[in-house]
């Protein structure tokens, strides 16, 4: 992939741990809820109908259960209530430390699954690089390298539809994954905010939705810092030529 539009993923990705039986046991399970999870992308009719027949299991007024069930209940209620909000707002929460610890297996999991999507998407299978992408980030949601390389590939994947667009569904398209790479990347400059090659794209996908002031706004952050690699002082450069082409317009 070329740096010339947008920033290559950085090549630094056993299954997960199946709790799926204990959550069985609290009448829904763990994965029913996951499916509300901003990280899967937009909730769908299927992702509700699931959720509705979790829910219907548990609708029959004659049922008991044991003040551990009961508690079990409760904090998945308050796990639906903060993932609704959080889908409402258009914002995640980000996880606990405790909720972020994964499992030596999970993070070789984790690390594969974008080693994979780094692959795919340099040989020019972006789908299928989102697909990788989309299973780390579903893995460990708040991972700055999943996160950003999935935000890498969703702005590849606008770009190549925005230049080869022939029908309104395909912009329509487009303008989903110009908004999921941006989610992506303010997750990650919300836990780094001088992540360059985050900015460096989240200004290249406002001036891709001609939004000019964003664009200038993340163009000049990123002028005002004083990094010492090589590699960000390059990053460096290129957004002091855009602002001063973006400025003279």
């Amino acid at each position: 992939m070329s740096d010339s539009e947008t920033e290559t993923p950085a090549a630094d990705d056993a299954k997960a741990a199946d709790d799926a039986k204990a959550d069985a046991d609290k009448g829904v399970t763990k994965s029913v809820l996951d499916t509300l999870d901003l990280a899967r992308g937009e909730v769908n009719e299927e992702d509700v109908l699931a959720l509705q027949e979790a829910v219907d299991n548990l609708d029959f007024a004659s049922r008991k259960a044991t003040p551990e069930l009961l508690t079990s209940l409760h904090a998945l209620a308050g796990r639906l209530t903060d993932l609704v909000e959080q889908i409402e707002s258009g914002v995640r929460r980000p996880l606990d430390e405790d909720e972020r610890l994964l499992t030596p297996e999970q993070e070789e999991r984790y690390q594969r699954l974008v080693d994979q999507g780094i692959e795919a998407a340099e040989q020019g299978n972006l789908r299928e690089a989102a697909d990788h992408l989309e299973e780390a980030v579903r893995l460990d949601p708040d991972g700055t390298l999943g996160l950003f390389n999935l935000g890498v590939v969703y702005g590849l994947l606008a770009h190549k539809n925005i230049t080869t667009m022939e029908f309104y569904d395909d912009y329509v398209r487009d303008e989903v994954y110009i908004e999921r790479a941006q989610i992506c990347y303010d997750a990650v400059l919300a836990q780094e905010p001088e992540h360059l090659r985050s900015l460096i794209n989240r200004a290249t996908l406002a001036s891709m939705r001609d939004d000019r002031e964003t664009a200038l706004e993340t163009l000049r952050k990123i002028v005002a810092l004083t990094p010492t690699a090589e590699d960000e002082l390059a990053i460096v450069e290129r957004a002091k030529t855009q602002l001063n082409e973006l400025e003279s317009i």
